[in-house]
């Protein structure tokens, strides 16, 4: 297996943490660059998987979206924000102080 050294050890954690899941949605920003190290580095697409505990697929589509954009982070999802505005913080706030005892 190839080993590639990384500089902060709370990132490490994070990352044997994450590979040790069994399914996730989706790698990890600090997942995505390592593969791209790797793969700049010379390794293989499928050892590079194999590695970080992903499909080949997945490692084949961040390489080709990095070798497009030149940036290997997650794109911004599409669909509505979940942000309440500043009038809904007003309200949300008036209710809270009217309404001490109600609870959520």
């Amino acid at each position: 297996m190839l080993q590639f050294a990384s500089s902060d050890s709370s990132t490490e954690s994070d990352i044997a943490k994450a590979e040790s899941m069994s399914r996730r949605n989706h790698l990890y920003d600090e997942m995505r660059w390592r593969a791209v190290g790797m793969l700049q580095a010379g390794a293989r697409q499928s050892a590079v998987a194999r590695e970080l505990n992903a499909h080949r697929g997945v490692i084949h589509r961040l390489w080709n979206l990095y070798q497009r954009d030149q940036n290997a982070s997650r794109r911004r999802g599409s669909g509505r924000p979940r942000i309440t505005t500043t009038a809904d913080d007003c309200y949300l706030l008036q209710c809270a102080r009217c309404r001490r005892t109600l609870t959520v």
